[in-house]
């Protein structure tokens, strides 16, 4: 595996020496873009995208960071008549959510494009180029780092942030050991069984095709279950005081409020049946014996242009993001202030997904601002919020856990993590 990472890695460092463009504009290319710019001076000559979406809400952007996004058909004829670089082709990094990367690959080869010139970003390599950025950002923390008591990490193979297998067991082992040196009132926060992160499945998630495994501290749970008579999990989100109704609305955070109102453990948190995060057993192990150094777990934020009123916008009807907003100001109105105050900044880190692991009380401090605006939120909106299913509520809450944790964040011991995508 480590030889494939390497390989990969390998192969990325050369198409930052030829001409290239980036395959996608969402979020995946912006923040794969603000990497390859900020710690590698390098930049595309355009962002490249597919026409399927021209004309739809929520549409590609016309540029990134004032570098053009032509849509493939445009390409196509700007190939035809050789306005691409004369005698230098072009190479294609494909920055796109890896459910994407076939599809896209095959529009690629319908130009006749050779794979020899195109790399697909996979999460393995995402994930390293964020902690790269991330590493090198002041104020962020990552879970890697947190846990890198071996200097040798901090300086990554390659220049990427590629840390080898044997580094990466070299830096556990050290965790564990020291843990295991630690006085007895410290052990109970080391057992697994004080977490438990839930990862949210439906009864019409997509079968998928690469599965991987799922650490301990990770518990399947049926979310929308009060919807359905099919039961995919044993843990489900219609026991104990729960809104599984609203799981049309709310998607995920049906678990999440689960978890909030039902889960007693002393760190708890919420993962999805495609996305996991990249900490495993060991880790999250070696985490728990340094829990004085970490409040909350978050997925590297993604980064938007010009800022991140981009993704509410794709997302999130402005009659419905109104209601949000009347909603913070008259809940709680001092975190309407810092939204503005994010806006007035230019804001561009945004944290999707509605992932998180968090101590007891920070989770429960969280849900309480989330839950609270969400429902005076419903009651604002046109038609309500529970005549509804439209996903608008799980929407706002990947803007309210933004805001959350960005007004927080000098009060929060906040780290990052990456993903594991199952495709």
């Amino acid at each position: 595996m480590e030889k494939e990472h390497q390989k990969e890695s390998d192969r990325f460092f050369r198409f930052l020496n030829v001409p290239f463009c980036i395959y996608g504009a969402g979020i995946v290319a912006a923040s794969v873009y603000t990497v390859l710019r900020d710690l590698y001076r390098k930049k595309p000559l355009f962002f490249l995208v597919s026409d399927a979406g021209e004309g739809k809400t929520g549409e590609n952007p016309m540029e990134i960071d004032g570098i053009p996004v032509k849509r493939l058909s445009e390409w196509k004829r700007e190939i035809s008549v050789e306005v691409s670089v004369p005698g230098r082709p072009v190479s294609y990094l494909v920055a796109a959510p890896e459910t994407h990367h076939c599809a896209i690959t095959e529009s690629l080869h319908s130009l006749q494009i050779e794979d020899s010139a195109i790399l697909p970003v996979t999460g393995e390599l995402e994930n390293q180029l964020m902690e790269a950025y991330y590493n090198n950002l002041p104020g962020c923390k990552t879970v890697k780092a947190l846990l890198a008591i071996n200097a040798e990490y901090l300086h990554p193979i390659k220049e990427v942030g590629v840390m080898s297998d044997m580094v990466a067991e070299a830096v556990l082992e050290e965790a564990v050991a020291e843990s295991s040196a630690a006085d007895a009132d410290n052990r109970g926060r080391r057992d697994m069984d004080s977490i438990q992160v839930f990862q949210a499945k439906c009864h019409v998630d997509r079968p998928l095709q690469n599965e991987i495994r799922i650490p301990s501290y990770v518990y399947p749970i049926q979310v929308g279950a009060d919807l359905t008579e099919q039961r995919i999990t044993e843990l489900r989100d219609n026991a104990g005081v729960n809104i599984s109704r609203k799981n049309r609305n709310y998607c995920e955070l049906t678990a999440t409020y689960y978890a909030w109102k039902n889960c007693q453990a002393a760190y708890k948190g919420l993962c999805h049946y495609r996305r996991i995060f990249a900490v495993d057993d060991r880790e999250m192990e070696a985490l728990l014996c340094r829990g004085d150094e970490w409040d909350v777990i978050l997925p590297y934020p993604s980064v938007h242009y010009p800022n991140i009123s981009t993704q509410h916008f794709r997302y999130i009807k402005e009659e419905d993001w109104n209601a949000m907003l009347r909603a913070l100001e008259e809940t709680v109105p001092d975190y309407f202030s810092a939204y503005q105050q994010m806006v007035e900044s230019g804001e561009q880190h945004f944290y999707n997904y509605n992932m998180l692991i968090a101590k007891a009380e920070v989770f429960d401090d969280y849900c309480g601002f989330l839950f609270s605006v969400l429902e005076r939120a419903e009651a604002l909106t046109t038609p309500k919020g529970w005549e509804r299913a439209d996903r608008f509520a799980g929407y706002m809450g990947e803007n309210l856990t933004t805001l959350y944790f960005q007004k927080n964040r000098d009060k929060l011991k906040i780290v990052h993590a990456g993903k594991k995508w199952m495709v």
